[in-house]
């Protein structure tokens, strides 16, 4: 069974469906389809909020009971089709990501309690030698270490919660020389967006930054830095 799975997904709805104005029939009926999930075997929590970058994009995340249930299987897991009658016509369709982070996201807790969490998945070629996968490991753990125990408190991240996307495990890549990219991601807890600017202007970020984005590629579309302040189902 795949351990610590947690799903994402990404989806963006028509400027007319609130699901935080309770008077909003689009929106309490896209509420029922999320609060059916927790109906299914192997849901643990879930949440949802809408992204800074754009109000209309929504993200939801839902946080498994591993002890119960393998969450990537398809019997298990939530289904696009619910969403569809609240989908805005656009040419970019939701995006599910099945992320295995660490430490676990065992609770969408973790995000609700932060005041807005960035969530940024990192495309990297494919066909990297296994020296470069575990150069980029190592450059990723020191990333980490960089932000949180580097920078003063107050100005450092909330939480961190940092690993790849299992699946899908590639994602076609028009910038990679395989032609594929393989994802990692992270959902990372600020006090705000300023604060996660002002970090991202510190020496250590800079620095720490700079190996992983030698490696990078362009985001894939849809998938670009996203920060949400979560609600919790």
């Amino acid at each position: 069974m795949s351990q610590n799975i947690s799903e994402f997904l990404f989806f963006k709805v028509k400027p007319g469906v609130k699901p935080e104005d309770p008077a909003n029939e689009q929106g309490e009926a896209l509420l029922r389809v999320f609060r059916a999930t927790k109906q299914q075997s192997g849901h643990h929590s879930s949440a949802w909020g809408r992204t800074v970058e754009d109000e209309d994009t929504l993200v939801w995340v839902i946080a498994p009971d591993q002890r119960l249930s393998d969450w990537t299987d398809a019997r298990s897991s939530t289904t696009v089709a619910h969403l569809e009658p609240f989908l805005a016509e656009t040419l970019q369709p939701p995006t599910v990501l099945y992320t295995t982070l660490n430490p676990p996201i065992s609770s969408t807790d973790t995000l609700t309690k932060n005041p807005v969490t960035e969530l940024c998945s990192l495309p990297f070629p494919s066909n990297m030698s296994v020296f470069e996968t575990r150069r980029l490991n190592a450059d990723l753990i020191n990333f980490r270490t960089a932000l949180v125990e580097q920078l003063p408190q107050a100005a450092g991240p909330r939480s961190w919660a940092m690993g790849h996307v299992d699946r899908p495990s590639v994602v076609q890549h028009a910038k990679s020389p395989s032609g594929q990219a393989m994802m990692h991601f992270l959902a990372v807890g600020w006090e705000s967006v300023e604060a996660h600017k002002k970090a991202k202007e510190t020496e250590q970020f800079v620095a720490a930054i700079a190996p992983i984005r030698e490696k990078m590629l362009p985001p894939v579309p849809g998938l670009e830095m996203k920060h949400v302040s979560f609600q919790k189902l």
